[in-house]
């Protein structure tokens, strides 16, 4: 059985004529012909009855035109998703992000993007660096945005910004007039930082361990705006970066005197991994955007 079989012989049933039909099949009404008794041969069955004027399907002709345009429609519809995969201008990008870009970062990158490309897309997962390379490992997601990129062989990293670390303190703190603070002063203070698992845990942890600071954390969240409140709040210390939606905050952001700290943004994609159109055309424009702006518009 030939798909153009399938389709004249749909033809057929809609117009009920096969001068019609080979009409809109753009075939000669023979060969319209002959493609519908092969067909019949090959299912044992007659499927219309000749009539002079009009044609009829008989019960098993009902059978088949029933199941045959199922399948008619559903390639359809299998024809314009890949369509729509296939074309940069539409189809779906999924992407894996930190918290700390959620409120500022991904939301006026992605507007930015849909002023070009309307038709596209997002699907979009917030969550610890971990958990976002997983995605991306499993293929849930097309890429992420994370920091630091986490040596891994099957991940492909993409450097798109370097952003300083600074210990964040209350406004009102001791050490708020400070033009710099070394880490091992704040060995007494408690602290408030991520969960384990995300991206500037992984370097708060490094930084105790490398200047032999036994931290007395208090708190630990998963949103940037939450660690700043606690912070604000006068609940402890954090090491966080300079973010437009916190620095309003009645935070004191010092430099890190004995231990600056630069977190890299980048974006990571599976190496092996085939990118879709849509995804690849949203990669080049993220970073290009990413590396060429400070943070003043995304």
């Amino acid at each position: 059985m030939e798909w153009h079989q399938i389709e004249n012989a749909a033809a057929v049933a809609r117009a009920r004529n096969f001068t019609k039909a080979s009409r809109k099949q753009a075939v000669s009404q023979p060969a319209l012909s002959r493609s519908i008794i092969k067909l019949e041969e090959e299912l044992g069955a007659q499927l219309f009855v000749r009539g002079k004027k009009d044609i009829q399907l008989t019960q098993a002709g009902h059978v088949f035109i029933e199941k045959a345009e199922l399948v008619l429609q559903l390639m359809k519809e299998a024809k314009e998703e890949i369509e729509d995969i296939a074309s940069p201008d539409k189809g779906n990008v999924s992407i894996a992000f930190l918290p700390t870009f959620g409120p500022h970062v991904l939301p006026n990158l992605i507007a930015e993007y849909k002023k070009l490309h309307p038709n596209v897309t997002f699907q979009l997962y917030q969550g610890a660096g971990e958990v976002n390379m997983k995605k991306v490992q499993e293929g849930q997601a097309d890429l992420c945005i994370t920091a630091p990129p986490y040596k891994r062989p099957d991940i492909e990293w993409t450097i798109v910004r370097e952003e300083e670390l600074y210990i964040a303190v209350p406004a009102g703190h001791l050490f708020a007039k400070r033009q710099g603070l070394f880490f091992e002063e704040a060995a007494e203070e408690p602290f408030v930082t991520f969960k384990k698992g995300f991206g500037l845990r992984f370097m708060f942890d490094g930084l105790c361990e490398k200047t032999g600071v036994e931290p007395a954390i208090t708190f630990e969240g998963e949103e940037v705006s939450t660690i700043a409140g606690f912070v604000a709040a006068g609940l402890g210390l954090s090491v966080l970066p300079k973010k437009p939606e916190i620095a309003h905050d009645p935070l004191v952001f010092l430099p890190i005197n004995d231990y600056p700290l630069i977190r890299q943004v980048a974006i990571g994609v599976k190496k092996q991994g085939t990118l879709s159109p849509a995804a690849r055309q949203f990669k080049a424009f993220a970073e290009k955007v990413l590396i060429q702006n400070d943070g003043s518009r995304v």
